[in-house]
């Protein structure tokens, strides 16, 4: 348990440093569609000014699962839009998400439509997600910046 949990923090941290390391392109862009395939786009182009529209999925890489982006950057006072997808293959087909500090909490099943959640990220900070039904194995962030003058 506990070789799952610290492989679990490593593969966190590696892609969250990776997306960190993006995420200046990708907060610069977040009017264009990224070049990766739509599970993974880190903005919409349909988003108005003020709004920010993400993709979210659960995915398996190796022996672990993750909601991937597995960090999202909006800042505060943004309007955000998230379509949960869950790709996770096996034989559970639903996985959880969950955002506490916005009061989001949802089931995605494999094979239906994406959940669409909706909030106004309002509070600068870092927040966790994560599959409340099976624990660490699949997190992110949303970082909330303060809003730029």
């Amino acid at each position: 348990m506990i070789k799952l949990a610290l492989r679990t923090f490593a593969a966190t941290l590696i892609i969250g440093t990776l997306a960190a390391s993006v995420a200046p392109a990708a907060h610069a862009q977040e009017s264009a569609p990224a070049a990766a395939p739509s599970t993974t786009t880190a903005g919409s182009s349909d988003a108005a000014p003020g709004e920010k529209k993400f993709t979210v999925v659960s995915e398996l890489i190796g022996d672990t699962k993750f909601w991937l982006p597995s960090t999202i950057v909006v800042e505060a006072g943004d309007k955000v839009t998230l379509n949960l997808k869950n790709e996770v293959p096996g034989t559970a087909v639903t996985h959880g998400f969950e955002l506490p500090a916005y009061h989001i909490s949802e089931i995605v099943t494999r094979g239906e439509k994406p959940k669409v959640v909706h909030f106004t990220a309002d509070k600068p900070g870092i927040y966790p997600y994560y599959c409340q039904l099976h624990g660490a194995h699949i997190g992110g962030q949303l970082v909330v910046e303060t809003k730029r003058e």
